[in-house]
């Protein structure tokens, strides 16, 4: 089945390939290959990996990230009188996509909303301790929080920060989701599911308008496809560029390869509430099963970092240089089975989504696994149902990559707490949970890092997920096209231009 799903998708790339030959490049568009269609457009209820690359071309937040990880002004600048209270000014005369104003009645409209409990949105939890959104003048509004909370500028700099029409909200509804009206450099044109997503510069944005007029998203989740596509010239930027091709596209003067350190973290959750992971001791034995320097080897080609907890390299105060890198130890794994008293081999199921990449790795933890007592199957789902199956639990143990937040907050909290919106495993620990809660309320660097060292430690005991890297960025583009690569991934095209 696999092999037929790849062939169909080649023949694709070579059809779209001789259809669309190499040819100089309009420099007022943009196609760009990406893995797979976002889940939704509306920033309040983003949860998915694969929003990533659309999320900052039609929404702006009201703070800005550089590539090197820092705070600058976005749609509005902040003054912290006290560790309590945020005072924002948002720049004057600017409009959301349909016209209406972006003034501090519609920033509160967006806080309300994400703070809605009823409105099932992710970003409440990443709001994490706000007590009050209040108007202060036409263009001003204070923010006061409950408890400290270290993050909080970084985490108005990604989603929770990106400001939507409320006209827009309450006119469209339920299709709000596939018509997002934001404030970023370009607005939604159409939506045709698994197929494009075409935008249009919007000659309204705070930077002044972008110097590319249309952006169009075609989903490849084929690393083949993309390859194919971008050398074509179908396609002039795509994400997710396959380790194994990096050296060969390197070396092609029509290509441009970029190559970070990612902020995220490529891993599993195991499902804790039903068996056999919901034992500990079974989680704790399929991870002593695996090695992931061999799955960063085998998949990865050696760039990025195995990985053996939830924060990367790339957040050097926080990373825990000590943690112990165990290797795979079958035997150890089989008499931890024996311990728990579970009859083997224990089936299991391993989901993925239908890539490549993804199905090696998979096919690495089955034989790996297989080896230590367990009976592996490998299921593939569509990158889409990701979400899905995450949130309903409807897995054993699947697959659920973070792009990664520049604080550790962002890489934890959401995961690891116990009513975490991506708390996917069903984990409960009240000393994880208390830990993590501490982390963000406090002010110094060193004393944070402690505690998420501690928690790091409590969950590798727990094993409610297992880690395996810690996935470089690579991108690559045609060589013609001048853009800026970001840690996590995000395509932010209000900056690029065709030379």
């Amino acid at each position: 089945m696999l092999r037929r799903i790849l062939g169909a998708g080649l023949g694709v790339a070579l059809a779209l390939a001789a259809a669309h030959p190499a040819a100089a490049q309009d420099k007022k568009s943009l196609a760009v290959g990406i893995v797979s269609d976002p889940v939704t457009l509306d920033p309040a209820q983003m949860a998915s990996f694969f929003e990533l690359s659309v999320q900052y071309n039609i929404h702006e937040p009201i703070l800005h990230m550089t590539p090197d990880l820092k705070i600058e002004p976005g749609l509005a600048s902040v003054e912290t009188p006290d560790p309590l209270t945020y005072a924002f000014t948002l720049k004057p005369n600017l409009t959301f996509h349909d016209g209406t104003p972006i003034d501090a009645q519609a920033a509160k409209a967006n806080f309300d909303r994400m703070l809605d409990p009823n409105g099932g949105s992710p970003r409440r939890s990443e709001l994490g301790p706000v007590d009050s959104v209040t108007v202060t003048g036409p263009l001003t509004f204070t923010i006061k929080l409950k408890t400290p909370y270290a993050p909080f500028l970084q985490v108005l700099a990604n989603r929770a920060g990106m400001l939507v029409s409320p006209a827009a909200v309450k006119s469209l509804g339920a299709d709000f989701a596939t018509k997002a009206v934001g404030a970023g450099p370009y607005k939604v044109v159409s939506w045709t599911k698994n197929s494009e997503l075409v935008l249009e510069r919007f000659p309204g944005y705070w930077r002044g308008p972008a110097a590319i007029e249309r952006i169009v998203f075609r989903p490849m989740a084929d690393e083949t496809v993309r390859v194919t596509n971008l050398r074509s010239g179908t396609v002039q930027l795509v994400d997710a560029v396959p380790a194994q091709t990096v050296a060969q596209l390197g070396r092609e003067s029509a290509i441009t390869v970029k190559q970070t350190d990612g902020l995220g973290f490529n891993a599993f959750s195991f499902n804790t509430t039903r068996p056999p992971f919901n034992d500990a001791k079974v989680r704790r034995a399929f991870a002593m099963a695996i090695d992931p320097t061999a799955v960063q080897k085998a998949v990865y080609f050696g760039t990025g970092a195995p990985a053996y907890g939830p924060i990367p390299p790339s957040i050097g105060w926080a990373y825990d240089k000590t943690a112990p890198h165990p290797k795979a130890d079958p035997q150890g794994a089989k008499k931890l089975l024996a311990e728990a008293g579970v009859t083997t081999p224990v089936p299991v199921a391993i989901t993925v989504t239908n890539s490549p990449a993804q199905v090696r790795t998979a096919e690495i933890l089955q034989a790996m696994a297989n080896q230590a007592g367990f009976k592996a199957e490998v299921k593939q789902i569509d990158a889409t149902s990701l979400i899905t199956v995450l949130r309903q639990k409807d897995f054993d143990l699947c697959m659920s990559p973070w792009s990664g937040r520049s604080d550790p907050d962002g890489n934890m909290f959401n995961y690891f707490t116990k009513t975490g919106p991506n708390n996917f495993a069903g984990y409960a620990s009240d000393k994880v949970t208390d830990l993590l809660m501490q982390a963000r309320s406090v002010a110094a660097q060193d004393e944070r890092a402690k505690l998420y060292k501690e928690a790091e430690k409590q969950i590798a005991a727990d094993a409610p997920m297992l880690f395996l890297t810690f996935p470089a960025t690579i991108q690559a583009s045609v060589s013609s096209l001048d853009w800026l690569q970001y840690p996590d991934g995000a395509f932010h095209l209000q900056f690029a231009k065709f030379k």
